[in-house]
């Protein structure tokens, strides 16, 4: 393979553009040279690799990021022990907060009831508790009985409010029926 210099190649057009006559007509025409042209396949060669350049150059660039985790440092070593304490802490805080609110639930349950019963003795609290303790099979049909009977509450204090509101509605018509009488 023959490296050309760009010299080169700039005589090979001046001796070209010499070899070019023109004619009467102002157009060219072309004497045949005497001079031997250089291989062309140099040439070839350099638009070749100049077109993979190009592609190359064009082709997306891909970049990787790489993160490393060491607890060799004391401060990572540090932050690990005591976010995984802080881990532990609150399990065992929400785990006992958990057990807390199932005892509220319990009692308000227990409350709920004696408040249906309407009274309770001794015997009946001590009972309470050893189904809330031993039975919880038992406790889902206490909670239907007082969901019921609260419901039926509610049904109960909605027709007495619609009574009331019925009533102060017949006693201000009969008010207005009075005006209406005096008026005449």
């Amino acid at each position: 393979m023959r490296n050309i210099e760009i010299n080169e190649v700039y005589t090979l057009f001046e001796e070209i553009k010499k070899l070019i006559k023109k004619g009467n007509d102002n157009t060219p025409t072309v004497v045949q040279p005497e001079i031997e042209f250089p291989d062309l396949s140099v040439i070839n060669e350099l638009t070749d690799k100049l077109q993979e350049t190009i592609e190359e150059v064009r082709k997306p660039v891909k970049t990787e990021c790489h993160h490393t985790f060491s607890i060799a440092s004391n401060k990572i070593f540090f932050s690990v022990i005591g976010i995984g304490v802080a881990l532990l802490v609150c399990m065992f805080v929400i785990y006992y907060q958990r057990e807390e609110i199932a005892i509220y639930k319990d009692n308000d349950l227990k409350y709920r009831y004696v408040k249906m019963q309407g009274t309770i003795t001794p015997d009946g609290i001590g009972y309470l508790e050893i189904v809330f303790d031993y039975k919880r099979d038992s406790v889902r049909v206490i909670r239907k009985q007082v969901e019921k009977y609260e419901k039926a509450i509610l049904e109960e204090a909605k027709r007495l409010e619609q009574a009331r509101l019925k009533e102060q509605e017949a006693e201000r018509l009969k008010r207005e029926a009075d005006n209406l009488k005096q008026n005449k």
